[in-house]
């Protein structure tokens, strides 16, 4: 329960971010704009941090190493080799 209760968290975080670039579309107050996006930006980093927290450790280590650059260029290894793809040779 709290695993999905962390990603949906995460999920409205982005989606709040996000719309942060939409306001200036739809507010014509200076005021009004700073306000919205302020408020925006402040909900979606709660709500990151706490979908954070209920994920926990191992998720967030998980991700920091999709993250790292130097992550990037390594090739995937399979968790078990004998489980490669069926080549069209094999069938």
């Amino acid at each position: 329960m709290a695993k999905k209760l962390g990603i949906s968290l995460l999920i409205l975080s982005t989606l709040a971010f996000l719309s942060a670039f939409t306001i200036p579309f739809f507010v014509h107050t200076g005021g009004g704009m700073a306000k919205w996006i302020a408020g925006l930006l402040i909900f979606s980093e709660v709500t990151f941090w706490t979908g954070g927290i209920l994920l926990g450790k191992e998720v967030a280590k998980k991700y920091r190493s999709y993250l790292n650059p130097k992550n990037w260029k390594r090739k995937q290894v399979p968790d078990n080799p004998n489980q490669g793809s069926i080549k069209q040779d094999d069938v």
